[in-house]
């Protein structure tokens, strides 16, 4: 193989795993293939917050941010941070979206092949002789219909800011009661 020829096949295998990489970004087919996860398809939502606890602290010289006596990367953090945002907005915008209080409906993030994506949970709760002993008082078709389809979420402390963007699953359990 000629030089030429090795920079044409190493030229077009990076632009494919980048185009390969923006297609997962924007179809996250790691959550089309997750059987117990379907994507919201309400509208996207965006939120920001400015973190002012003061158990967490900025430290400006090594980029690193220090809570509760442990220390890591503000980018790594933020990224939590924002997970756990989305995710406790998920029950309130969907109470607002069905214009009822929701029960029985959780939230949560799950880490999959392509990144953390933020869930609704309906869980149907079973009693020892298989009778329904919970449920939530929405439809699963319901609750899939007004979860957004993304939420972003921005998070600011000490003037650091990061932005992230997750896909929303919605999933359906049920638990028994031993």
């Amino acid at each position: 193989m000629n030089r030429r020829q090795f920079l044409i096949a190493g030229g077009g295998t990076v632009v494919a795993l980048a185009g390969g990489t923006a297609v997962a970004d924007a179809t996250r087919a790691d959550i089309l293939a997750d059987t117990e996860l379907t994507r919201g398809e309400g509208e996207a939502i965006t939120i920001a917050k400015t973190i002012s606890r003061e158990s967490v602290e900025y430290l400006e010289s090594t980029n690193t941010v220090e809570e509760n006596g442990h220390t890591q990367p503000f980018n790594k953090w933020a990224r939590r941070e924002c997970a756990g945002i989305g995710a406790n907005e998920i029950v309130p915008v969907v109470d607002d979206r069905l214009e009822t209080t929701v029960a029985g409906v959780g939230s949560g993030v799950r880490y999959l092949i392509f990144g953390p994506v933020i869930t609704g949970d309906h869980t149907v709760t079973r009693n020892r002789d298989g009778s329904i002993g919970s449920e939530p008082n929405v439809t699963l078709e319901q609750l899939t219909s007004v979860a957004p389809r993304t939420i972003t979420v921005t998070v600011t402390l000490a003037g650091q800011q990061l932005t992230t963007e997750f896909p929303v699953g919605v999933g359906h359990s049920e638990v028994s009661i031993d």
